[in-house]
């Protein structure tokens, strides 16, 4: 082993790995102190997980970042953040520069191990160098490893699939205890390559003692063993930061593998879609099944069909006797394709799965993803099936198809260069009213809380380096749903009594313009209102520099009033104020949570007429026989006590007052969720859907 790392080959990987991170990232991202690319869409929150995590003081679990992700139970897992050199960097924190990443020292690291293990495999089945060091080029272009490159980093750690593949078909006496080194330092890069890792080694184990007459009862030993220390690891670390079923989630047959993905090259990175292939056509697939992008290249489509053959021949273990290639690859295609069986835009079935067997597959949610070991295996197989067929002349079969591979699927590779990538976004100027608003400012916050937000996409570049003590604007894996949601209720809840300390060192961010409407003639002249790149930022301090949005023209929505006037909100002509969300298309607007508000200027009615207001409305939940009890209060805090299981309308009569302005507040007594019901995870609490008013 010690030969091999002094050896010429060695040495030329290494070159290789250097030479590919540099095409890959050029020289102005390599440098750790460079944070400007990290500054879009997941990139950004691995970044700014990093950021708030080595801010913070060391806690227990280790992983706990609560700054990033207030109520959200985050953790450093959560956030992509690659947890094994966040906190390896952490505890080299007071040494290094204020602006740092290590996501470029990562991306090295991958690609050179990438190169490692796929030539220490190939050489196994080989014995020759040369040969293995080609072959190995295959793995480093690989369109599922390129492809992570500018959107999961984290995801680029595939050599861990190649380096569980090299433990087994070694013969190397400590197997297991690397086979459990391998799945805990997995656990510290991405859940994902655990789940892949656990898979191919224990159905490997399993195969052995039902064909090969090993002891079950060792196998299970050494499960339960396994299961037991990565279990205290994810505890250690922070896994179960949040609840069990917080863990969940939906998408399993939704972010799965096509049966067209090995030969479709349809790609997309950050700027847009393209083709990744030279010689054949982008086809469809369906939903976001992108995440089962796997086009295997011209000569991938080769090995694909050795692979085959291999299995249909019965020689599918032929070049390593001690693994079944078949019984590790069956699985894993199956669950990457899911329950929903597509071919390009056509679905040959959908199969109905109970709900308790879809929650525990949706702990592969992008079940696309489980089809990288059968990716890899039919490089491995078709590799050597090339030098134990063509003997001689095996070297330069494997060259050309090498230079047919690159040739084939070269623009994909050249799309994912950094340069390419982000040279539009570096052309972006950022807008100076964010800087610095960390130093005036303890907080920044979303008025409706809620993980990836569209506020969290566009402004997560300005946030890049920029870091407030606390946010709820994330983006993350996975949050508590419980907490999340609640905190968005009692903010409703202080906003309503109008708990002016709710603002205290915080911004406030919303798109709602109805929702600042209300908070201004709540507060009045106690806040200060912004309006900066689409976005209203609320606070009770003025921002240096900028003049507040001028409300003197434009203060609430105005209703025209006619004799028997009628607004049907299904047109999204007026979205109520504060705890309502816009329901699908033409179905008017949903409450949420415990108190709605509804605030409005009522213009054309008549003080010597009498005059009422219609409210009418259609139960959310249509098919569930409950009472729905509410109050609904005027501005003048007049009450109407409501409870009905056929819920169709409520009146009230509208006082008149000089400023025709009317606040209309809903506390629903006994809202209920999804996960109430039993029926999902979602923890929204939702009631009644607001369809039309009409004033008489």
């Amino acid at each position: 082993m010690r030969k091999f790392y002094l050896s010429t080959y060695h040495f030329l990987i290494l070159f290789i790995s250097i030479l590919s991170w540099v095409y890959l990232l050029g020289f102005d991202y390599i440098n750790p102190t460079n944070i400007s690319w990290l500054n879009s869409g997941d990139l950004s929150t691995y970044q700014l997980g990093w950021e708030y995590f080595r801010s913070d003081k060391w806690r227990f679990p280790i992983g706990l970042n609560p700054n990033y992700g207030i109520y959200s139970d985050s953790n450093i897992v959560y956030s992509d953040s690659i947890p094994i050199l966040a906190i390896f960097f952490k505890l080299f924190n007071f040494l290094l520069p204020e602006k740092f990443q290590y996501f470029s020292i990562w991306i090295l690291l991958c690609i050179y191990l990438q190169i490692l293990f796929s030539y220490k495999i190939i050489y196994i089945g080989t014995g020759n160098k040369l040969f293995s060091f080609l072959g190995s080029l295959f793995f480093l272009t690989a369109s599922i490893f390129i492809h992570r490159s500018g959107i999961h980093l984290s995801l680029l750690g595939q050599w861990l699939i190649l380096s569980g593949i090299y433990i087994e078909i070694s013969e190397n006496g400590k197997k297991d205890f690397l086979r459990l080194i391998i799945l805990l330092i997995s656990l510290l890069v991405h859940f994902y390559f655990f789940l892949m890792l656990i898979i191919l080694i224990f159905l490997q184990e399993f195969y052995k003692a039902l064909f090969l007459r090993k002891f079950l009862l060792e196998i299970l030993k050494k499960l339960i063993f396994t299961i037991i220390v990565s279990v205290f690891l994810m505890y250690t670390i922070g896994y179960f930061s949040i609840n069990l079923d917080d863990g969940l989630g939906w998408g399993y047959g939704y972010y799965n593998f096509n049966l067209n993905s090995f030969i479709n090259p349809s790609g997309q990175n950050n700027i847009g879609s393209f083709s990744w292939s030279n010689f054949l056509t982008k086809q469809n697939y369906q939903n976001k099944e992108i995440e089962g992008f796997s086009y295997l290249g011209f000569s991938g489509i080769i090995f694909f069909i050795i692979f085959l053959f291999n299995i249909f021949n019965g020689k599918f273990n032929i070049f390593f006797q001690n693994l079944n290639w078949v019984i590790i690859t069956l699985p894993f295609l199956m669950i990457s394709i899911s329950n929903n069986i597509n071919f390009g835009d056509i679905n040959i079935v959908s199969i109905d799965l109970n709900k308790f067997v879809y929650a525990f597959f949706s702990i592969f949610r992008a079940s696309g993803r489980m089809i990288w070991p059968v990716y890899y295996i039919i490089f491995i197989i078709g590799i050597i099936f090339i030098f134990k067929n063509f003997k001689s002349k095996s070297t330069l079969v494997l060259l050309t198809l090498l230079v047919l591979q690159i040739s084939d699927i070269y623009s994909g590779i050249k799309n994912y260069s950094f340069g390419s990538q982000y040279s539009v976004i570096q052309e972006n100027k950022k807008n100076p009213f964010w800087a610095g608003l960390s130093k005036q400012f303890d907080e920044i916050r979303l008025i409706e809380s809620k993980n990836q937000s569209s506020i969290f996409h566009e402004l997560s570049e300005y946030l890049i380096g920029e870091n407030f003590i606390k946010t709820d604007l994330v983006n993350l894996a996975r949050v508590n749903r419980e907490k999340t949601t609640f905190a968005k209720y009692n903010l409703i809840e202080d906003i309503n009594n109008k708990n002016l300390s709710i603002f205290n060192k915080k911004i406030f961010l919303t798109r709602n313009k109805n929702i600042v409407f209300y908070l201004k003639n709540l507060f009045q002249d106690k806040i200060y209102i912004y309006f900066q790149d689409n976005i209203w930022i609320i606070t009770n301090i003025k921002i240096r520099g900028y003049t507040q949005y001028d409300f003197s023209s434009h203060i609430v929505t105005e209703l025209n009033v006619k004799d028997n006037f009628t607004i049907d909100l299904s047109d999204n002509f007026l979205i109520p104020s504060i705890g309502w969300e816009i329901q699908k298309k033409d179905q008017g607007f949903v409450s949420y949570g415990y108190t709605s508000s509804l605030f409005l200027k009522i213009k054309g009615i008549s003080c010597e007429k009498k005059n009422r207001i219609k409210f009418h409305f259609e139960k959310y939940y249509k098919d569930l026989e409950r009472n729905i009890k509410f109050l609904l209060k005027d501005g003048n805090n007049k009450i109407i006590n409501f409870e009905t299981n056929n819920l169709e309308s409520v009146t009230l009569d509208l006082d008149c007052n000089a400023s025709n302005v009317y606040n209309f507040t809903f506390e629903i007594d006994n809202p209920i969720s999804l996960y109430d019901l039993k029926q999902g995870l979602n923890r929204e609490k939702k009631s009644i859907i607001l369809k039309s008013i009409s004033i008489i």
